[in-house]
């Protein structure tokens, strides 16, 4: 599950609401962003480009990955954010109470409890160890770093920073080692 802030939130939210055929300018997000967000704006954008929910498809355009519903569907049940703006608020607010209600009798959709790093490090190793046995009897063991983050996340509840931060701890204390790859790192538990 991706964890987004209150700006990326809302961000994303607007940037659906005004998006044509997917895509959408950074400046007609940016013109319904609260005044005290404007200034960040660029620093929002780049936060949600680099988790993969937004891609430029040319200057001043980008489009929204399909990654960004379910990032949206999931933080909107999670957030206690209140529009205070005069374009319509009571009626958004009473919109996400609804979400917020729908999501809470959802199975799938729970609120983020973070784990802590000997729980990360227990399920990773797990994880890591399944998907190198995986690979192996296919002849070739190449653990990306990519792929195996995305499958963490998505089978447990943490957030993308969280992953990150416990990952380079582990990086940090020689638990695993990373090279470069082409494309992506490639993770190698140290044993």
């Amino acid at each position: 599950m991706t964890e987004l802030t209150k700006e990326q939130l809302i961000y994303l939210l607007y940037a659906s609401a005004y998006a044509e055929e997917s895509t959408v300018t950074k400046s007609t997000v940016k013109s319904y962003l609260p005044s005290v967000w404007k200034g960040k704006a660029e620093n929002i954008y780049d936060a949600l480009q680099t988790q993969r929910l937004i891609k430029q498809t040319s200057k001043g355009r980008f489009l929204l990955e399909k990654e960004s519903v379910e990032a949206l569907v999931t933080n909107l049940a999670n957030t206690n954010y209140k529009f205070d703006s005069v374009k319509g608020p009571k009626v958004l607010n009473i919109l996400l109470a609804c979400i917020k209600k729908a999501a809470e009798s959802h199975p799938q959709i729970k609120p983020s409890e973070e784990m802590s790093f000997d729980q990360f490090k227990e399920q990773f190793q797990l994880l890591y160890f399944s998907e190198r046995k995986q690979q192996s009897l296919q002849g070739v063991v190449a653990i990306r770093k990519r792929e195996i983050s995305k499958r963490f996340i998505d089978q447990n509840s943490i957030s993308q920073q969280a992953f990150e931060k416990y990952f380079e701890m582990l990086k940090t204390k020689g638990e695993i080692s990373v090279i470069e790859g082409r494309e992506d790192q490639l993770i190698e538990w140290v044993e």
